[in-house]
C-alpha cells in the first residue's frame, strides 16, 4: 500500500465516531508478521503524524497572517466609513442651511433676538458644565486614587455601573468591578472591603477608547446572555452584567462614545486643515512671497510642517509589531517617532494633534514594557529550557527603554528559578563528599555563568551590580544552610568535613576571576558549625587516647615478617615520618609501641584536616584541639613513667616519649609553620613543658622530686 493510500485509509478510520484505538491496534498487529513489520507500520503512522503537525502549523501561521492583514483592512475601512459619515453629515447640514435661506427678502432676526439667543446658549453651557463637574465630583468621593484621571479638562461622565469580572480561562467570578465610561477613556475601580466613609472603590486602571474593543459574548457555558469582553492589547477581560438589558446598554454607550471620540478627532484635523487654507493665511503667504515690498523679511518664519503618514499610523503599526512579537521593530519605530516630534514639533507643544500622538505613543511604550516584563516573569507553567540566553532580548530592550531596575529584578528572579531547578536534580545518594562536590559544582558553575551574563546585560551599571552581589550572597546563604543540614552531623568525621569544606571553598574561588569574592561570607557562615565540629572531634580523640592508653602494655611492635616491615616503613614515610627505619630492631620489630604508632597516624591526619580548615577566625580553636589531643598522649606517657609497676619498662617508655617530642611534634610544628606562616604557641609550650623527660635517665625519672604540674581538673589523674 502506498503512503498516500495509507494516509487516506488512516484518516478515514480515525474520523469515524465509533473509532476505537485499542481495536485498531489489535487488528493492525494481527495483520503484521514479526516485529519488523510492526516497526514499519509505527514509522508510517509517526510520519503521518509529523506531516499533519507541520500542515497544522503552516495553516495556523497562514491564518494568523491573514488575521493581521484583515485587521489592518478593517481599520482602514472603519476610518473610511467614518469619513463618509462625516461627509454625509456636512451635506445634510448644507442642505438644511440652503432650505432656510431666503431668496425673497424674508425678515432677518433682529439684533436683540440674536443677543437673547446667545445669552440663552451661554446659560445652557454653564448648566452643562456645572452638571459635568457635579458628576465627576461624585465619582471622586467614591473612588480612591482617581484624582489625576478625572481632573483632565473636557472629560465627561457618560455611563457607570457595577460589573462582575470573570476569569477568561474557566469563567469563574474573580471580583466585583465598578466601571465608569468617560468620553475618552474607560475607568475601572475595585470594591474596597470594610470601607468606611464615602470612599467605596479603589482605582485600578484605565483604557483608551481608541485602542479598546467591546465585544458581545453569547451564552458562554450556561452563564446567560449578559457577558461582554474588553479587548485592549495585551489584556482580555470578561465581565458579566446583572441582566441582558444592562449589557446592551453598556455596548451601545461604548459604541456611541467611540464614534463621538473619532468624530471629534476628525473635526480637529479638518479645522486645522481649514485654518491652514484660510484666506488670511493665503494672503499673508502671498504677501511674503511677493517681491513688491523690499523692506519685508521673506524668512519671517517657516510654514508649519504637515505630519507624515507614517507618524499618523504609528500607533496601529506599533500594535501590530507588539502582537507579532517584533519588539526590535517596535522600539525602532518608537525612537523614530520621538526624534521626529522633538526635532520638528517642538514649537507645537499645544497642538491637540501632536498631544494626541504623544499620548498614544506613551501608551504603546507602556504596553511594550509590560509585554517585555512578562517575557522575564517566572511562572509554574513557563519552561526554563532556554536559560538566560532567552532573556537577553527582553533585558536589552528594557534597558534601552529606561527600565533597568525592573529588568534587573526580573533577571535575578529568573536566575533564582534556574538555580533551584538545577540543584533539585542533584540526588542525595552515595558518599557525602561526592554529593557536596556535585552540589557545589552545579551551584558555582551556574553562578559564574549568571555573573558573566549579568555583566553582559548590565554593563557600567553600579546599582544593578550591587543588586547582583546582594542576590549572590543570599543564594550562597541558602546553599550553606542546606550543606550544614546535610553534612554537619554527629556521625560525620572531621576528615569528611575538611574535604567537603575544601571542595566548596575551591569552587567558590572561581568567582574571583569576575571580581566577585564570596569566600569571606562562606567562611563566616561555616565558622560556627566548624567550631562545634572541631570541639566535638577533640572530645572524641581525647577519649580514644585515654582508652588506648589504658590498654597499652608497653611492648615493641611486631610486624611478623619482612614484607610487613617494608610495608610499614613505606606507610610511615608517606605520612611524613621518614626516619622510622632508625627504630627497627631485628628482622621485623619496631622499638615503639603499637599505641604510639597508632597515635602518630591519627594525629598527623588530624593536623592535615585542621590545616585544611584553618582561617584567621578558626586558629584559636585549631590550636586548642591540636594542643589538647597531643597533651593527652603525653599525660599517658608521664603517668606510665611514674607507675611503679612499669619500672622495668621505663627506658622503653622514655624512648617512645622522645619519639613523640623530637620526631612527631617537630614534624607537626614544621607543617603548621609552613602552612600558616607562623609557629603554634600551644605546641611550643608542650615542647618546653615536657623537655625534662628527655634530660633525665630512667632511674632519675622514677625517683625524681620534680614538682608535678597542678591541674584544675582531675580529668587526667
Amino acid at each position: 500500500m502506498s503512503k498516500s493510500n495509507m494516509a487516506d485509509t488512516f484518516s478515514t478510520v480515525v474520523v469515524r465516531p465509533d473509532f476505537n484505538p485499542e481495536k485498531y491496534v489489535n487488528e493492525l498487529t494481527r495483520k503484521c508478521i514479526g516485529g519488523q513489520e510492526l516497526q514499519q507500520q509505527r514509522q508510517k503512522i509517526q510520519s503521518l503524524a509529523d506531516e499533519t503537525s507541520v500542515l497544522l502549523k503552516k495553516n495556523v501561521y497562514q491564518n494568523y497572517m491573514q488575521f493581521i492583514e484583515t485587521a489592518k483592512e478593517i481599520s482602514h475601512l472603519e476610518s473610511e466609513m467614518y469619513e463618509l459619515s462625516r461627509l454625509l453629515n456636512e451635506q445634510n447640514s448644507l442642505l438644511s442651511s440652503l432650505t432656510t435661506m431666503s431668496l425673497l427678502g424674508d425678515k432677518i432676526p433682529s439684533t436683540v433676538e440674536s443677543e437673547e439667543a446667545v445669552d440663552a446658549n451661554q446659560v445652557d453651557e454653564e448648566k452643562e458644565e456645572e452638571e459635568r463637574r457635579r458628576k465627576l465630583a461624585a465619582v471622586l468621593e467614591k473612588v480612591e486614587g482617581a484624582m489625576a484621571i478625572l481632573e483632565v479638562p473636557g472629560r465627561v461622565l457618560l455611563h457607570e455601573g457595577t460589573l462582575m469580572e470573570l476569569d477568561p480561562m474557566d469563567n469563574k467570578p474573580i471580583h466585583q468591578i465598578q466601571a465608569y465610561l468617560l468620553n475618552d477613556v474607560l475607568m475601572l475601580a475595585t470594591w474596597i472591603q470594610n470601607s468606611r466613609g464615602p470612599v467605596r472603590y479603589k482605582f485600578q486602571t484605565t483604557y483608551e477608547l481608541g485602542s479598546l474593543a467591546v465585544v458581545n459574548v453569547r451564552d458562554l457555558g450556561g452563564l446567560g446572555d449578559s457577558l461582554f469582553k474588553l479587548l485592549a492589547f495585551p489584556d482580555t477581560r470578561v465581565f458579566r452584567c446583572s441582566s441582558a438589558k444592562l449589557k446592551r446598554e453598556w455596548l451601545d454607550k461604548c459604541d456611541h462614545a467611540k464614534k463621538s471620540r473619532l468624530a471629534q478627532e476628525q473635526q480637529k484635523r479638518d479645522n486645522t486643515a481649514t485654518a491652514d487654507r484660510s484666506p488670511s493665511k493665503l494672503a499673508k503667504s502671498e504677501s511674503l512671497d511677493s517681491p513688491s515690498n523690499p523692506f519685508e523679511d521673506h524668512n519671517d518664519g517657516p510654514a508649519e510642517p504637515e505630519l507624515p503618514e507614517w507618524l499618523v499610523e504609528m500607533p496601529e503599526d506599533l500594535d501590530v509589531c507588539i502582537a507579532q512579537r517584533h519588539f526590535e521593530d517596535a522600539y525602532n519605530l518608537i525612537e523614530r517617532a520621538r526624534d521626529f516630534i522633538d526635532k520638528n514639533c517642538s514649537n507645537h507643544m499645544s497642538d491637540p494633534v501632536i498631544e494626541e500622538i504623544r499620548r498614544k505613543l506613551d501608551a504603546r511604550v507602556k504596553s511594550l514594557i509590560e509585554v517585555l516584563m512578562k517575557e522575564l516573569e517566572v511562572s509554574p507553567d513557563k519552561s526554563l529550557q532556554g536559560g538566560l540566553r532567552a532573556a537577553r532580548r527582553a533585558v536589552r530592550l528594557l534597558n534601552q527603554l529606561g527600565r533597568s531596575t525592573q529588568a534587573c529584578d526580573l533577571f535575578l528572579k529568573l536566575c533564582t528559578s534556574i538555580l533551584k531547578v538545577q540543584l533539585k536534580r542533584v540526588k542525595r545518594e552515595g558518599a557525602t563528599v561526592l554529593y557536596v562536590r556535585q552540589l557545589g559544582g552545579i551551584f558555582f558553575s551556574n553562578l559564574t555563568d549568571m555573573a558573566r551574563e549579568f555583566l553582559r546585560a548590565f554593563p557600567n551599571s553600579p546599582n544593578c551590580a550591587s543588586a547582583f552581589v546582594g542576590w549572590a550572597g543570599s543564594e550562597l546563604t541558602h546553599l550553606t544552610s542546606h550543606l550544614i543540614k546535610q553534612v554537619f552531623m554527629p556521625q560525620s568525621s572531621i576528615s569528611t568535613l575538611a574535604e567537603c569544606v575544601t571542595c566548596v571553598r575551591d569552587q567558590c574561588d572561581q568567582l574571583c576571576e569576575l571580581g566577585i569574592d564570596l569566600r569571606y561570607q562562606l567562611d563566616g557562615q561555616l565558622r560556627t558549625p566548624l567550631i562545634r565540629a572541631l570541639r566535638d572531634s577533640r572530645e572524641k580523640l581525647v577519649d580514644a587516647v585515654k582508652l588506648r592508653g589504658a590498654e597499652d602494655k608497653w611492648h615493641p611492635l611486631n610486624l611478623q615478617n619482612k614484607a610487613g616491615l617494608t610495608k610499614f616503613i613505606q606507610e610511615m614515610s608517606d605520612i611524613g615520618i621518614a626516619s622510622i627505619h632508625t627504630y627497627v630492631t631485628g628482622e621485623c620489630w619496631i622499638n615503639l609501641t603499637s599505641n604510639t604508632v597508632a597515635f602518630c597516624k591519627l594525629y598527623l591526619a588530624l593536623v592535615e584536616d585542621c590545616l585544611c580548615l584553618a582561617t584567621a577566625e578558626l586558629l584559636y580553636t585549631i590550636d586548642e584541639v591540636l594542643g589538647d589531643v597531643f597533651h593527652a598522649q603525653l599525660k599517658h606517657v608521664e603517668a606510665s613513667l611514674k607507675n611503679d609497676k612499669l619500672r622495668s619498662e621505663s627506658k622503653f617508655i622514655q624512648k617512645n616519649a622522645v619519639f613523640l617530642l623530637d620526631t612527631l611534634l617537630t614534624i607537626v610544628e614544621h607543617c603548621y609553620e609552613e602552612k600558616l606562616g607562623h609557629k603554634c604557641t600551644r605546641l611550643s609550650s608542650l615542647q618546653e613543658e615536657y623537655a625534662w623527660i628527655k634530660k633525665e635517665g630512667p632511674k632519675q625519672l622514677i625517683n625524681s622530686s620534680k614538682p608535678i604540674t597542678k591541674y584544675s581538673s582531675s580529668e587526667y589523674l
